[in-house]
């Protein structure tokens, strides 16, 4: 089992989705989020494992 909760970004231009996942696999939020936003709310966050998408698009 994870010692930390898992942070997943699906990148996006303008708005991101954020899920966040305790430890025990429970979804504790999932919302879609500005750039801005996101800096603060990772900012915010105690130490968790950021899984981001990898395509041909994250690069933006």
């Amino acid at each position: 089992m994870l010692k930390s909760n898992v942070i997943g970004i699906d990148l996006a231009k303008n708005i991101l989705q954020v899920c966040h996942i305790s430890k025990h696999g429970e979804l504790i939020s999932n919302k879609a989020v500005s750039r801005q936003k996101l800096k603060q709310i990772l900012a915010k966050q105690q130490p968790a494992i950021v899984a981001i998408e990898g395509c041909g698009s994250s690069h933006y």
